[in-house]
C-alpha cells in the first residue's frame, strides 16, 4: 500500500496570500498625498516622500512576510527542516505584520499631516494579507 500525504490547503492559501502581499507592496506605493497644483506624492519603497520609519517597516513587513512563506512551506514539504510546530508563532508574526503597517500608515500620516494624504495599494495589501494570513494560521493550528 502507497502512503497518501494530506496536502495542508491552509499552506498553501498562506503562501500564495504572503506573496501576493509582498508583490503588492513592492509594485504599489504604500500611501500617497496631495501636494497641490495637480501634483501628487507617494511613498513606497524607492520613493523618496517616505518618512524613515514607514520605509523601515514596509521592509521589515516583507521580511515578516517571507518568514510566513518559509512556515507555510515548512508545513508543505514531507521532510520539515524545523521539526517543531511553529503555527503558533506564524499567527503572531501575522499580527505584527498588520500592527507594522498601521503604524507605518501613522507615521506617514503625522508627517504629510498638512496635506491630504490616503493609504495605497501597498497598505491594504499587507493589511489584507497580514489579516487572512492571521485567520489562516489560527484554522491551521486549531485543526492539527
Amino acid at each position: 500500500m502507497s502512503e497518501e500525504r494530506n496536502i495542508d490547503p491552509f499552506s498553501i492559501m498562506i503562501l500564495v496570500l504572503s506573496v501576493i502581499a509582498i508583490v503588492t507592496e513592492i509594485i504599489g506605493p504604500f500611501a500617497g498625498f496631495y501636494l497641490g497644483g495637480s501634483s501628487y506624492r507617494w511613498s513606497c519603497l524607492d520613493c523618496e516622500y517616505s518618512t524613515g520609519l514607514d520605509y523601515a517597516l514596509q521592509i521589515i513587513i516583507i521580511i515578516l512576510f517571507v518568514i510566513q512563506i518559509v512556515i507555510a512551506l515548512n508545513e508543505l514539504l514531507p521532510n520539515k527542516f524545523i521539526p517543531m510546530d511553529i503555527t503558533k508563532y506564524g499567527m503572531y508574526i501575522a499580527i505584527t505584520t498588520i500592527v507594522f503597517a498601521i503604524v507605518g500608515l501613522a507615521s506617514f500620516g503625522i508627517t504629510y499631516a498638512y496635506y491630504e494624504w490616503w493609504p495605497e495599494l501597498g497598505f491594504y495589501g499587507l493589511v489584507i494579507g497580514g489579516v487572512l494570513n492571521t485567520i489562516l494560521f489560527f484554522l491551521q493550528q486549531r485543526n492539527k
